[in-house]
Parts: C-alpha cells; structure tokens; sequence
C-alpha cells in the first residue's frame, strides 16, 4: 500500500510542481498589477503546497520521484508551446485554457486533501497537517481562478460583435 500512496503524493507533487510554473507564466502575462498579484500569491501558497508534499513523502521514508517530476516537466513544456501556439496573453485561447488547466489542476489538490484526510487513521505521521484546512484552501483557490477562467473564456470565446466593446463584459 505505501507504494501506491508514495506514487499518489508523487503524481501531485509533480502537479504542483507544472502548477507553479504555470502560474508564474500567468503572473508575469497578466494585464495589470492587480492580477499579477493575485498570481503571485497563488504561486506561493500552490509552492507551499508542493513542500508540504514533499514533506508527507519524506515523513512515510519515501522520496519524490525523479521519473515523476522528470514527465512532470516534459507536460508542462508540451502544454506551453501548445497554450503559446493558442495565443498566451488576455483574451487568447491559450490564457482561457490555461486557466482551465490551472482550475482543474486546484480540484484535483481539493480532492487530494480530502483523501488524504480519509487516510490519516492508517498514516498517524501525517497528525500535524490539517487537510480539512487544506482542503477549504484549495477550494477557495479554484473558485478565485474560476473568475478570471470565466472573464478570460468570455473575452476568447466571444466575438466582440456579439458582446460589444471590452469595457461591457463582466
């Protein structure tokens, strides 16, 4: 069993680890400050998240996988060149669907909190994390992305004919 929890916290350590790459990318495009430091600060806390990662792998002796983070790095490079290929600035498809990555990669972190809460009867080293808390985190991270998913998708998605001038959009 502890090899299929260690490929497990292996496989979202290697999601986190794309996820802060991503978001760095969408830091460093977006169009104003207060984006930009929107982005910022879910770079930390999604950085945050991927050292307690490390740390659940490491208080069970096992380590992060260097296969894992190896592919880990290989997708976000492929998703990259496709998101640029799309156009990776506001209103793009490429921004829209990076949000989307980014928004599904948070539901998965919500869901891996909420396993490892229903866990932690059998991993007593893991007493000190509050994955309830994690968990409300996560959640309130994808609902933030879920906006900016939202205004980015109406902005790529929409002809301006349809929705008139950039200033009406919500």
């Amino acid at each position: 069993m502890d090899q299929e929890i260690e490929r497990y916290l292996n496989d979202h350590l290697a999601g986190a680890t794309g996820a802060v790459r991503l978001i760095q990318e969408l830091a460093d495009k977006a169009e104003n400050t207060v984006d930009r430091e929107f982005f910022e600060r879910l770079q930390e806390e999604v950085e945050s998240d991927r050292v307690l990662l490390q740390d659940l792998l490491a208080v069970i002796g096992a380590e992060p996988s260097a296969a894992l983070k190896l592919a880990g790095n290989v997708s976000v490079r492929i998703s990259f060149m496709k998101l640029a290929w799309e156009g990776f600035k506001p209103g793009q498809l490429g921004m829209y669907e990076a949000l989307e990555v980014l928004a599904l990669g948070i539901q998965g972190k919500c869901l891996l909190w909420r396993m490892l809460h229903e866990l932690i009867h059998w991993f007593p080293e893991w007493d000190d994390a509050d994955f309830e808390k994690l968990e409300l985190d996560a959640t309130r991270q994808r609902d933030q992305v879920e906006s900016y998913r939202i205004r980015e998708g109406l902005k790529a998605l929409v002809d301006h004919q349809r929705i008139g001038p950039p200033a009406s959009l919500p």
